[in-house]
């Protein structure tokens, strides 16, 4: 199965026949207000689907029982989210100047406060930027309009414990985790760049 969601702001789960022959959608009873920016599979208690949308709200969807059981509002438009080494955290990355990043216990939600991270720029990174977590290492790695990756410490958040200089004056438009300790970061120009962290 996979899901997909967009300016409709319907989400599907597809699923898909096992010879990959055809694949059948169904609407799910979640849906925003805005465009649908971000989904993201979960495992907690159950299996579960998170949708995170520009209505600035993000759905948790039970897929056994077919229901939304938590809707959560953010700070601000959602961009994409990402997983911890906690079954019951995610991570968001929010439209914002600073503190783009939000961690979110969804036990804990509203009694504890939303943990905001990230750094200060002059432009918000906007859609096309897009971090990633590495969760068994407790660690998250993002780019910026001007070319560096920074990485965080997830237990001590609040400063950044690396930057590395990647494509000058090239927004770095994702970042993806490979082997040994290599960050892979993509620039909009195609630039793909192996980084040591």
């Amino acid at each position: 199965m996979f899901a997909t969601g967009g300016y409709d702001h319907i989400i599907h789960l597809w699923e898909v026949k096992a010879n990959f022959s055809a694949a059948s959608p169904k609407a799910l009873a979640m849906k925003h207000n805005s465009v649908v920016q971000s989904l993201l599979p979960i495992c907690d208690t159950s299996h579960k689907l998170m949708s995170g949308g520009a209505d600035c709200t993000i759905n948790l969807y039970d897929l056994a029982s077919e229901r939304v059981v938590n809707t959560l509002k953010t700070s601000n438009i959602i961009y994409n989210s990402h997983t911890t080494i906690s079954p019951f955290c995610t991570i968001t990355e929010v439209s914002h100047r600073d503190l783009q990043f939000e961690i979110r216990d969804h036990r804990l939600v509203p009694e504890i406060p939303v943990q905001r991270f990230g750094h200060a720029c002059t432009q918000v990174s906007g859609r096309y930027v897009r971090g990633a977590s590495l969760p068994s290492e407790g660690l998250f790695a993002c780019g910026d309009r001007d070319g560096t990756v920074r990485l965080w410490d997830l237990r001590r958040s609040n400063k950044v414990i690396n930057e590395i200089p990647c494509s000058r004056g090239q927004k770095i438009v994702q970042v993806v985790p490979c082997a040994d300790s290599k960050l892979l970061a993509c620039s909009e120009n195609g630039q793909i760049s192996v980084l040591d962290y």
